[in-house]
């Protein structure tokens, strides 16, 4: 690099954090995964294709363990709640609680927030934008 250029760092929207995994949230990641996942890929989610109705969508950016997504979620069964983070000891929690409440109303992504709001969110689609549990 010469003395005028500048270096650029990608920003992240988090840092992975090592945590211990209980048996039932790794079992959540193995079983529920499939079924409220979403696996990061360069292109727009079409949100009314992916939950079959449309509605307005809420986009969770830290939901740490889950829990106030989960009660969001049961509060406004009418919203639909894409959720982004990548702690998977807290997405197994997350998981879990899903399912015990029995929603269907909420998808997780677990990747890098800026690059899904670049590559999987088209403009205009989002009611609201929660972020929660910055990180760093």
């Amino acid at each position: 690099m010469s003395k005028g250029e500048k270096h650029h760092r990608t920003i992240r929207s988090f840092v992975r954090r090592a945590g211990r995994m209980t048996a039932s949230q790794e079992r959540a990641l193995e079983t529920l995964w499939p079924k409220f996942g979403i696996e990061y890929s360069p292109q727009e989610i079409d949100f009314e294709n992916l939950f079959g109705r449309r509605a307005d969508t809420v986009l969770e950016v830290g939901f740490g363990n889950g829990d106030s997504l989960v009660a969001a979620a049961v509060s406004h069964s009418e919203q639909y709640f894409i959720s982004i983070d990548v702690h998977e000891p807290g997405i197994g929690h997350c998981l879990i609680g899903m399912r015990e409440s029995g929603i269907g109303n909420v998808r997780i992504i677990a990747h890098d927030a800026m690059e899904v709001l670049r590559n999987q969110v088209a403009a205009g689609s989002l009611a609201r934008i929660n972020l929660l549990f910055p990180d760093p």
